[in-house]
């Protein structure tokens, strides 16, 4: 199957995931299992839709991490599924703890815990890279509670959360929104109390940047007061003209995990903007020479995107990372 293309920000993602994924691993070293679920696994080779190059999936980021993770829980719809299952036993014949679920991983997620309950203690992280709103509050919930035993804390979860994705899939500037799509952010969410913050939206009371973060707050007040999450930390992805996109959402209730991440979204920071840069770059360079060819006429130097220097960015980055805490829900009787 050819390697799907994706944007500079989903590699810094995926580049962010492998270094909290080795950490996690090398903080769990004590423990003879360790336990990763993607909920929206794949497809395992990807390329960066700027230079060509390749990209490692997180399929690929979960397996190099060492120690290993001892059972890798791979969740996909049919139709690829068994593509997917067939690339990575070739890729991985000695892993005997690696399982594909083919399916709605809002159906198959209670078998597949179900099978991991002989060590339901072990260290759990969950991958939740869904599109918009796809995965389910009932889904969150069992993995949050999937983990049993004394001083054990909860799995870890790192959630897409589609901040500019979802008002654009409810269509709220519409005369008529989509009622289906309401229907997954309720069911995404596990309660309707998104209603209140589109309606003043709509109403003029908040605009949209207000929107976008009032829903982001929902989800980590929903992650901490209903899930029990000490922790829940965003990440901005942005696109090349710096439009935000989507936030990584962070739940952890585990000190080290606290600390980690924080650390690593302050250095993220600056590889984010510089990243950015450097996608802008080559872009107007692009464009220049689209310019050039249609009026005739080369390029004095030749300069090709290629040519644009990659993205300088400090080795240690003293950047704090601080996320803004929560607050009770927009609308909300908690609120007022």
């Amino acid at each position: 199957m050819t390697p799907k293309p994706w944007g500079w920000w989903t590699q810094h993602k995926l580049q962010i995931l492998g270094d909290y994924l080795q950490a996690f691993a090398t903080a769990s070293s004590r423990v003879d299992q360790r336990i990763y679920l993607d909920l929206f696994a794949g497809w395992p080779e990807n390329t960066s839709r700027e230079t060509n190059e390749e990209i490692l999936g997180s399929i690929h980021r979960a397996l190099a991490a060492t120690p290993p993770f001892t059972k890798v829980c791979l969740f996909e719809l049919p139709s690829k599924a068994a593509r997917l299952e067939a690339a990575v036993r070739q890729k991985y014949p000695n892993h005997q703890g690696l399982h594909v679920y083919p399916g709605d991983c809002n159906d198959t997620i209670t078998s597949a815990l179900q099978e991991l309950t002989p060590i339901r203690w072990a260290p759990t992280f969950a991958f939740v890279d869904q599109f918009a709103a796809e995965v389910h509050w009932s889904t969150l919930t069992q993995i949050a509670q999937f983990k049993r035993g004394r001083s054990v804390t909860k799995a870890e979860m790192w959630i897409l959360f589609g901040t500019s994705f979802l008002p654009r899939g409810l269509q709220v500037g519409q005369n008529h929104m989509d009622a289906k799509f309401g229907d997954r952010l309720t069911a995404m969410f596990g309660s309707e109390e998104w209603v209140p913050i589109i309606r003043a939206r709509r109403d003029g009371l908040l605009d949209a940047t207000e929107m976008r973060l009032e829903l982001l707050n929902l989800m980590r007040w929903r992650l901490e007061t209903e899930l029990g999450y000490r922790a829940t930390h965003p990440f901005t992805m942005k696109n090349t003209g710096g439009q935000e996109l989507y936030h990584m959402i962070f739940a952890s209730d585990h000190d080290a995990g606290d600390k980690i991440m924080r650390h690593l979204y302050g250095k993220a920071i600056d590889q984010h903007e510089a990243m950015r840069q450097h996608a802008l770059a080559r872009r107007r360079v692009s464009r220049q020479a689209e310019r050039d060819a249609a009026q005739g006429a080369d390029g004095l130097f030749e300069i090709q995107p290629t040519d644009v220097r990659a993205p300088q960015v400090p080795m240690i980055s003293t950047r704090l990372y601080t996320p803004e805490p929560t607050r009770p829900p927009f609308g909300s009787q908690r609120s007022a």
